[in-house]
């Protein structure tokens, strides 16, 4: 369950809680999305638990971009992130709660499967808190301490980028738009340019 997210800016502050549960929302908890796109969600879950680290975009202070690793975990109805309070990480999304997640790519001759994510984070309860150290002590072996934030991610858009025989094939869902049909796409590497595949 959410609490309010304190935040010391009021430019992009509006928790996606207190927007209500109407059709016009633009955010979703992660069992929204399970519910709205199940084999998106559960492709998604299974990069996510690969790898357990991710990439988060932030905005700096002076609108800038940070690029940061984060541990990332899906808790019960929640994609879960743990920092420590005090990182330059934290305090961009205390400013500024909006975030881009990437999965990491190991291989670029083979990247597999991709996940991108865009969204905002806000904060939990003690119960919620409780079960995500628990998820990061059974899955990675440390045990985040109490004093740091637990931000449960509401999305706003996810991609899911699959690499399959030199083509690729994007499946996207958003909270306006919904689920919408895979595009296969292949690199022209002379024009610089994908191209739809019939």
């Amino acid at each position: 369950m959410r609490a309010v997210e304190q935040v010391s800016s009021t430019s992009h502050a509006t928790s996606v809680r207190s927007l209500g549960l109407g059709d016009n929302r633009v955010m979703a908890r992660w069992e929204e999305f399970e519910v709205a796109a199940p084999q998106l969600a559960a492709a998604a879950a299974s990069v996510l638990a690969r790898f357990h680290f991710v990439y988060v975009g932030t905005v700096r202070r002076d609108g800038a971009p940070r690029i940061s690793p984060v541990e990332a975990h899906v808790v019960g109805a929640e994609l879960m992130l743990v920092m420590i309070a005090g990182s330059r990480k934290a305090r961009d999304l205390a400013r500024d709660p909006r975030l881009t997640l990437q999965s990491p790519v190991t291989d670029p001759g083979d990247p597999g499967v991709e996940v991108k994510l865009r969204g905002r984070v806000g904060e939990v309860d003690t119960v919620q808190r409780a079960a995500t150290a628990d998820a990061i002590a059974a899955s990675s072996g440390w045990r985040p301490q109490p004093s740091w934030r637990f931000l449960a991610v509401d999305i706003e858009a996810v991609a899911v980028l699959s690499w399959q025989e030199g083509e690729l094939v994007l499946t996207r869902w958003d909270r306006r738009r919904g689920l919408r049909p895979p595009v296969r796409l292949r690199l022209d590497a002379e024009t610089s340019v994908y191209r739809h595949v019939s």
